[in-house]
């Protein structure tokens, strides 16, 4: 059988057309052909030969060049994603612990302002305050006055004498400018009758 398809082999070579008749000139005899003979130089072959290569590898590399690139970039972010990731954390952290700093202030801010706006209120407080002991003081100086003049009888029994009628009538006027002229400095100065 193997007979038979060579022959069929053989005798179709035999009508081939046009190049393909050189080619199997060419290619059907085991020789190097005598025309590339002549021109063969070894230091060309070789440059010629290490040029190729350096082409091929050229093309290798740029055909490659994308994965590579991609395949560094996956390996970067695989490193560095973990990292990234709590360091996100970590700043939303900080930005919610500003923001209440933040709202504390505000509130402290405004605490202080309504503070400084009443400062009228305190300052008539003080006034009070001041003519309250003054008052006090006064009761007080009139009742050790009172034990040392021994006991005084009431306003309404019928031996009072006028020494002592005159007296109380001064110290009571006398408290009362002093109660007017306070309470006008503090700005609550008393209607009149």
């Amino acid at each position: 059988m193997e007979n038979g398809m060579n022959y069929l082999w053989f005798h179709h070579q035999n009508k081939m057309q046009g190049g393909d008749g050189r080619y199997g000139r060419l290619t059907g005899s085991n020789s190097v052909p005598t025309m590339f003979d002549d021109y063969a130089d070894p230091e060309l072959d070789h440059k010629t030969r290490k040029v190729a290569d350096r082409v091929s590898e050229n093309l290798n590399i740029v055909a490659n060049d994308a994965s590579l690139a991609f395949f560094r970039i996956q390996e970067h972010v695989r490193k560095t994603l973990p990292h990234l990731v709590d360091q996100k954390h970590e700043v939303q952290e900080i930005q919610q612990q500003v923001q209440g700093a933040c709202f504390d202030t505000e509130y402290a801010t405004n605490a202080v302002k309504t503070m400084n706006g009443s400062s009228t209120h305190f300052q008539n407080i003080q006034d009070l305050l001041k003519n309250a002991m003054f008052m006090k003081q006064q009761i007080e100086y009139e009742e050790n006055r009172r034990k040392q003049a021994g006991h005084q009888p009431g306003m309404y029994s019928p031996s009072k004498n006028t020494e002592s009628i005159l007296s109380t009538s001064t110290t009571a006027t006398n408290m009362a400018e002093s109660t007017d002229s306070s309470l006008g400095h503090s700005g609550h100065a008393q209607m009149p009758e």
